[in-house]
């Protein structure tokens, strides 16, 4: 079995900490380079950290062959703290990740976007993740696997008031929650994207929602 290469953004978040800890710990990848402003905090022979501005990823040189792309950025109009900076994190660096994996011809490019992303939707978060799945198409992938969950459960290293209120109705309401709308654990979102990234080397598009992940991700 031939031994896969990962590229990893995202690293120090929610579903990309555990996402790293994922690829180290598999038998199919040798090596998983990670690019961020601040150390995983994970320590593994196979991980390499890449520290960097990430307004600078366009000048960033590489020498490895990628196999497998993981974009897990994503902030909140909140935490941004206005739409130019959410626009920055959430669609700025995320494009140039992706030309950054299109230059060094990775064959899967995966990206953590959510359910309701649509270009024309008149919600600003939703609006801004369907541009980037649009633009990220026109990048002409060989395998574009796209992740849209639902509410993301787990615990986050900063409180995140919607996403608290949603667990709470989650919590109460879950039985009568149809399946791709139920809220999804952080772990299980990085558990499926593994798994399909692994699987899907033959399909050009993919959106992966919450349901699928649901059963992908045990």
């Amino acid at each position: 079995m031939k031994k896969r290469t990962a590229l990893i953004i995202g690293s120090t978040g929610l579903i990309g900490n555990s996402l790293v800890q994922f690829l180290v710990d598999s038998d199919h990848y040798e090596k998983v380079i990670s690019i961020g402003r601040r150390n995983s905090g994970i320590n593994h022979p196979k991980l390499s950290e890449v520290i960097t501005n990430l307004d600078d990823l366009h000048e960033l040189v590489l020498e490895d062959t990628i196999d497998d792309a993981f974009c897990c950025l994503g902030t909140t109009m909140k935490k941004a703290g206005s739409k130019d900076a959410f626009y920055k994190v959430d669609h700025e660096y995320v494009m140039k990740f992706a030309q950054l994996a299109s230059k060094l011809k990775a064959k899967t490019f995966n990206v953590v976007s959510a359910m309701g992303a649509n270009k024309d939707s008149l919600v600003y978060y939703n609006r801004v993740k369907g541009q980037v799945e649009n633009e990220l198409i026109q990048l002409n992938f060989n395998t574009l696997n796209i992740y849209q969950p639902s509410l993301l459960l787990g615990d986050r290293k900063e409180s995140r008031f919607g996403e608290d209120f949603g667990k709470i109705f989650n919590s109460v309401f879950n039985p009568l929650i149809p399946k791709k709308y139920k809220g999804i654990e952080g772990i299980k979102v990085a558990k499926s994207m593994i798994t399909t990234a692994l699987s899907s080397q033959n399909q050009k598009i993919n959106y992966i929602t919450s349901d699928i992940m649901q059963s992908l991700g045990v």
